[in-house]
């Protein structure tokens, strides 16, 4: 059975076609600023993206009648169980509403509902959104009642490299207890606790360490002295904190190659963000392994800049005291999709329904 499986982002669709686990093609479907800003917003680009899509199947010689299961990556719908869900009008509603946040993978969910429409498929399944939260009402719970912890993070690629650790030590992921750490644009640190994800930082709030483009946790009272400063406007203070702080914010660049080779090479500014860095990373695994007693398998070390053998070697040596680490170097959310879909049709999980 043939599988279309859709990742969306700022400017280009990643789209791949499976027949069962086999990838038969992958590309990237790039647009041009000219072609998205004629949209008011990031909902409305839906039915022009799915449009392109129709067309690269049609070059391919590829029609949509012929595909039986699409796929998307999650967007930003209402917290939920991790696990496979069909994608639904209620859910394809809330993320096109932005209800529950706007990103560029509000689109997949729609794109891929609209495509099945089209070829008369039953089947079209999101797996693990970034929303998904197991967290106990203790861990959402922060000092002003006015304010609660969110869980947002990068949930497909976090389940799909702790289940392959699983498997990787012979243990069943049900009696595992992992850290895993995805090191990207934003970072995530997730106490996985017999399978399920009991603590990890809100990247979209960019809380946690700081990373290439975020923040990270910030004092309270310079924050909100910050905020009413006069200095930025509300939106230039929301960019400047999720998507132009950390190693932007400091260094003017987010190539953490470049940064950790001049880090080492005695250039001092690079060097002191680059520690810090990894302090503050430390410390946000370390609270993480307190969540789990101190008891931990695995940590777990994925994401681009899991790839970087000096950083990786540095970290795993200043954090051998919790327990070994793991590495899983880069990530592939179009793989993870596919893998939880296919439980699906095997028969081996599930799909849950969204309400």
């Amino acid at each position: 059975m043939l599988i279309l499986a859709l990742s969306p982002h700022y400017d280009y669709t990643k789209v791949a076609l499976f027949d069962s686990y086999d990838m038969l093609w992958s590309e990237k479907q790039r647009y041009t600023s000219a072609e998205l800003e004629i949209f008011p917003g990031m909902a409305a680009q839906e039915e022009f993206r799915a449009g392109r899509i129709k067309e690269l199947l049609l070059s391919k010689g590829e029609p949509l009648s012929k595909i039986g299961v699409f796929a998307a990556v999650g967007g930003m719908t209402r917290p939920l169980e991790s696990g496979v869900y069909q994608i639904s009008a209620e859910m394809v509603d809330d993320l096109l509403s932005c209800k529950y946040g706007e990103s560029p993978i509000n689109l997949g969910a729609p794109m891929a509902m609209r495509l099945a429409n089209m070829a008369m498929a039953r089947y079209v399944y999101t797996v693990d959104p970034p929303v998904v939260d197991e967290m106990t009402g203790t861990a959402h719970m922060t000092g002003l009642p006015d304010i609660y912890r969110k869980s947002v993070f990068h949930a497909l690629n976090h389940n799909a490299v702790a289940a392959r650790e699983a498997d990787n030590i012979g243990k069943p992921l049900s009696e595992c207890d992992f850290i895993v750490c995805n090191l990207d644009a934003a970072i995530s640190v997730a106490a996985h606790a017999h399978g399920r994800v009991i603590e990890v930082n809100d990247v979209q709030s960019a809380s946690g360490p700081m990373s290439p483009r975020q923040s990270g946790n910030l004092p309270p009272l310079q924050l909100i002295e910050l905020c009413f400063s006069g200095k930025y406007s509300l939106e230039e203070l929301r960019i400047r904190v999720t998507g132009a702080g950390g190693f932007v914010g400091h260094l003017g660049t987010d190539d953490f190659d470049e940064i950790v080779r001049r880090a080492r090479f005695g250039d001092r500014k690079f060097q002191s963000v680059f520690d810090a860095f990894v302090y503050q990373l430390i410390k946000q695994i370390a609270s993480t392994a307190g969540v789990l007693g101190g008891n931990v398998d695995r940590i777990i070390l994925t994401g681009k800049m899991a790839s970087n053998e000096y950083f990786t070697e540095l970290l795993s040596e200043r954090i051998k005291w919790i327990a070994p680490t793991a590495l899983y170097p880069g990530h592939d959310d179009i793989s993870a999709l596919i893998g939880g879909v296919m439980r699906v049709m095997t028969g081996v999980e599930e799909a849950k329904t969204y309400q």
